[in-house]
């Protein structure tokens, strides 16, 4: 990953300045801007922003990753659908809770990845990008039904509840959309002039 130090050399050499010039541009002393681009001093966002303007630089550019970050491990988000719900149709609520926490450990990871791949600056069209968020997405839909399950199981087990158990990824997000657009239509028949 390349250092704010890196990157500010990256982009005075781009542009063609050399410290002292953008010293003078800036107001920031030269042997400052070698520590920076050195690795010797962490600069304070004020001086980022003093550096940022002469250079024509946006300031994210100071925190741009030369080369995106690599794809994260992510089984159980990766497993064809199939096989994950043979995994995620376990028949007791402690087991349902350790699939959800493995899943939500997967998703943060798949979260600092596609937000890695952001701050690199490669586009919206990029293939890498595009196959990172299909990947949140569905590391997003797994946690949220093995949550619910998860949720399901231990009240049945727990509090005597006799909630409906899905042995699918699919049913248990047929079940949340179809709760979230009940939820959406009584609240428009409660409040006719929001829509």
């Amino acid at each position: 990953m390349a250092t704010i130090g890196e990157n500010l050399r990256r982009i005075r050499k781009a542009r063609g300045v050399g410290q002292v010039e953008l010293a003078e541009a800036s107001g920031v002393a030269q042997p400052t801007i070698s520590d920076i681009e050195r690795g010797r001093r962490e600069p304070h966002p004020a001086t980022l922003r003093k550096l940022a303007d002469p250079l024509g630089a946006e300031l994210a550019e100071f925190f741009a990753q030369e080369h995106p970050p690599t794809p994260p491990k992510a089984p159980l988000t990766d497993e064809p659908e199939d096989r994950f719900n043979k995994r995620f149709a376990t028949p007791d609520a402690d087991s349902a809770e350790a699939l959800h926490k493995r899943l939500d450990a997967e998703l943060d990871k798949l979260l600092a990845h596609v937000r890695g791949l952001e701050a690199s600056g490669i586009g919206d069209g990029d293939l890498r990008l595009k196959q990172a968020r299909r990947r949140r997405a569905e590391g997003k839909r797994r946690t949220l039904a093995a949550g619910m399950r998860a949720t399901d199981l231990a009240l049945n087990a727990d509090f005597g509840r006799d909630m409906e158990i899905h042995d699918t990824v699919a049913a248990y997000i047929g079940k949340a959309q179809e709760t979230a657009e009940s939820i959406e239509a009584e609240n428009t028949e409660a409040h006719p002039e929001a829509s």
